[in-house]
Order: C-alpha cells, then structure tokens, then sequence
C-alpha cells in the first residue's frame, strides 16, 4: 500500500474509534487459573476439556494430589487407559493409606491388572468372591445433557454391610444398556461419578441369585433422588 493511502486508512481507522470506549483489557495468558479452570470442566463432566487443563495445571504443580487424580479419573472416561494407569500409580503411591483416592487407584489397577504391590494389596482390593448376582438397566436421559452412550457406573459396596470393600466399574454400551453380573447380593451404591458431583447417588439392594433391573434417568437423578446425601458434606 503507498503511503498516502496508508496515512487515508490510519486516519478513516482512527476516526471510526472516536466516541466508542476502549476495549476492556483481557487477561494475559498468564493471569488464567488454570488450576481452577480444570476443576470446574471436571466438576461438570466436561472431560474433553478438562483432560489437557489438568495436564496443564500439573505442569505448574506437579506436586497436587488432588489434580492427578482427576485426571486419573478424566483419562478412564477418554478410554485413555495408559495414561489413567501412570496417574492412578502416582495416587497410590502419594495418597494417604484408606483414603478414597488410594483406595480407589488401588481397585481400578487391581481390575487392569497391574499396580498392586504385594498379595495382601490384592485381597484388599477386591476382597469379594465372584456372586450369582447381577444388576442391568438403561440410561434414559432424552434431550437432556447426559451422555448415555458408554457412560461409565460404579457400584460401591455399602461401609458396615458385607459389600463394604467391593467395588465395580462398569461402562454403559452405545445404546446406553449396562450391566454388573456376577457380584456378591447385599446393598450397593451406583454412581457414575466417585469425585465431584455425580448425576446419580442411589441405594440398591440386589438380591440372592437374581439380576435387578434398574433404568436411570431424570426420575432417579440426583435432583429427584438423593440416597447419600451427606457424601457432598
């Protein structure tokens, strides 16, 4: 462009600006809370998102247990499973004995197969003997924001009861079918979240030698139903 016409367009771009108020600053990229940012795309589900902001925000504190384990937990949902392996490994390693994040790195590595360090770290993964028993249903959520293909459940045992201590992860296929076989009867909770706040927290009682059937949708969600309430206290 000759200048002239340079010196026109400057003048026309600046004159275009006068009586209209700057632009609010934006933050720079430094000033972001990514730390933050990964908690809230966990806290919603939003795996896709929240899977390269946790791995982020680890780069800048490698050291916070809380961040690997959700990014553990973000990885299974991804079907990433290598990387959920390394980072449930870290939380075993890192967390403190009995609680709910070493407890639950330690089940899911039992399942795959690997992590666990000795025999006695084996039974007390899964100290439960196959059952005759089994739960099935479907996830049900029309136009609504639930994912139902290949969500993946887990099935708690109930602490004080004879399931405490057994645990399944099971994940729905894409017609949103599931199904728990082969698990000891007694009383369970099913979830599809064990961080964070899940969309179903229920109670169910399978029976001796019988597969329950259990749909879940919005009539059992956690808006309609909530058996554990006092797991968000």
């Amino acid at each position: 462009m000759k200048p002239l016409r340079l010196a026109v367009a400057l003048a026309l771009m600046a004159l275009a600006g006068c009586g209209r108020s700057a632009p609010a600053p934006t933050a720079a990229p430094g000033d972001v809370d990514v730390t933050a940012l990964a908690r809230a795309a966990f806290q919603r589900g939003d795996w896709a998102a929240a899977a390269p902001l946790l791995r982020q925000a680890l780069g800048k504190e490698p050291g916070i247990l809380e961040l690997h384990y959700y990014l553990a937990i973000t990885d299974t949902y991804l079907d990433l499973s290598d990387a959920a392996e390394q980072e449930f490994k870290w939380v075993l390693a890192n967390a403190r004995a009995g609680s709910e994040e070493a407890e639950t790195a330690r089940r899911w590595l039992a399942e795959r197969g690997g992590g666990v360090r000795n025999a006695r770290d084996a039974a007390a993964v899964d100290s439960s003997a196959p059952g005759t028993s089994g739960l099935s249903g479907q996830v049900n959520w029309p136009d609504g924001p639930v994912q139902t293909a290949r969500l993946q459940l887990f099935l708690q045992g109930i602490h004080g009861t004879p399931t405490a201590g057994n645990q399944y992860v099971r994940r729905a296929d894409e017609q949103g079918r599931f199904e728990f076989s082969k698990i000891p009867p007694g009383s369970y909770k099913l979830t599809n979240r064990v961080a964070g706040r899940p969309i179903w927290r229920l109670r169910v009682q399978i029976p001796p030698d019988e597969t329950l059937k259990l749909d879940l949708g919005p009539q059992n969600s956690l808006s309609a139903r909530d058996d554990f309430p006092k797991d968000d206290t």
